[in-house]
């Protein structure tokens, strides 16, 4: 979970960076009618309002309210401050109000200072989120984006004493270059760690790819209907091929300095969403068939024989023989009840955990020849030995390695105890876990 948060925090920054903020606009010296520089400032269009307000309502997940409502206040006094700015400039272009009233003045220093208030708030944001990702270069980020916040503040001081336009006016200039410098160098990180990330998942797709392809292969020698497996494959595949298509977009885009390189990667990002979510289907699927993997509901049951390790984990309650094997019971609720015969049938353990002081969270036994049974809400145990016999009811999962076979109660056909050769895992099963 922490992994996918940290990919859904980085593509937000550069998408918030390169497409909502970046509209904020700074004037420097452009020549309006009055050649004053400040007239061209303003005009956020309709759409880039409403990327504020997406970024307002998908704020971090912690003191969501707060947040919001700061966010909404500096965006709100950012607006006001432009449209007063902007009637203005209609007002001083018409003639009706001379450009260097005293009115005039004070409009444009509001606007400036609360640009500046505008821009701080969402460095500080950012710098909140670099914080959390724990990302190994986080403090060298850090300390430019406070160089580029401390920056805002001098000059926000400046504006607070300026009693010119043409002080005004180089104000604007100095705070379009700091932001400018603050967007660049957060799309440069964010990118490298996009970059870094996306990468490495394509990389592993490779190797999963190959895995899942020849476990399908294996179910078709095995007599089963692949045709939606097969299916399924071909569009994870064809998903990944966009996604690595994407990604050299946006590469090459980076390198020649284009920022449309920043939908690219939203794009081989979403390329991988759709990729995972079709691995989960076919997960899905060949769990059905995987050779050694039960599933326990309510009203299921497993019996099971042969040599080799079963792990059993869940609300379950097991009746276990075994010979010469290694025992490993944890009981991670503290509730469990264990009694332990060895082959002479004399109880080497009955505890009751529910009623000791101390439960015991962990008991293991080796060269163990005897039965065992077992209850408890959380329970994981590992059985490793020979001539194994057991029959497991309850809610939860049994993984059956080696040579035997076993049955269910909802499926009375034997089935094979999995080999010692790897299958395809669980872990390849979600973008986030590559990234």
């Amino acid at each position: 979970m922490r992994n996918k948060m940290k990919l859904v925090i980085y593509i937000n920054i550069v998408l918030i960076m390169m497409s909502v903020f970046s509209t904020v606009a700074f004037a420097a010296s452009g020549e309006g009618k009055s050649g004053n520089g400040m007239e061209n400032q303003g005009g956020l269009k309709k759409q880039d309002r409403e990327q504020n307000r997406v970024y307002a309502e998908n704020g971090n997940e912690t003191d969501n309210s707060g947040k919001n409502i700061r966010l909404q206040n500096n965006q709100e006094n950012y607006f006001a401050a432009k449209e007063r700015l902007q009637h203005i400039n209609a007002e001083m272009n018409s003639g009706r109000i001379n450009s260097s009233s005293k009115e005039v003045f004070e409009v444009r220093k509001d606007y400036l200072l609360e640009t500046i208030n505008y821009t701080i708030f969402n460095l500080e944001e950012l710098k909140e989120k670099i914080e959390q990702s724990q990302r190994a270069d986080y403090k060298s980020i850090i300390s430019d984006l406070d160089n580029h916040i401390a920056k805002l503040y001098a000059e926000k001081m400046i504006v607070e004493n300026a009693t010119t336009t043409k002080e005004l006016a180089k104000s604007a200039r100095n705070i379009r270059d700091i932001w400018r410098d603050a967007v660049k160098d957060a799309y440069n990180t964010r990118t490298k760690f996009v970059e870094d990330k996306v990468g490495l998942y394509l990389n592993k797709s490779v190797s999963l790819s190959q895995r899942l392809s020849k476990e399908i292969d294996t179910l078709r020698q095995q007599g089963e209907n692949t045709t939606e497996l097969d299916k399924l494959l071909k569009e994870y595949e064809s998903l990944i091929e966009q996604a690595t298509l994407n990604r050299e977009r946006a590469r090459e885009a980076y390198q020649n300095g284009d920022y449309a390189s920043r939908n690219y990667w939203s794009a081989s990002v979403e390329n991988l969403k759709e990729a995972n979510s079709v691995l989960a289907e076919i997960s899905q699927i060949i769990k059905v068939y995987r050779q050694g993997v039960v599933f326990l509901n309510a009203d299921d049951s497993l019996t099971a024989e042969g040599n080799g390790t079963v792990v059993i984990s869940g609300d379950v309650e097991a009746k276990i023989t075994m010979s010469n094997a290694q025992l490993v019971i944890k009981d991670h609720a503290g509730d469990g009840k264990i009694k332990i015969v060895d082959e002479n049938s004399e109880i080497i353990m009955d505890l009751d955990n529910s009623l000791t002081d101390s439960p015991e969270k962990a008991i293991v036994y080796s060269d163990l020849t005897g039965k065992v049974s077992i209850t408890g809400s959380r329970l994981t145990v590992m059985i490793r030995g020979n001539n194994l016999y057991l029959e497991v009811e309850g809610i939860g999962n049994a993984m059956l390695t080696g040579s035997g076979i076993y049955t269910t109660n909802t499926n009375n056909e034997n089935k094979h105890w999995a080999s010692q050769l790897k299958t395809v895992s669980d872990q390849g099963n979600s973008v986030e876990s590559g990234l």
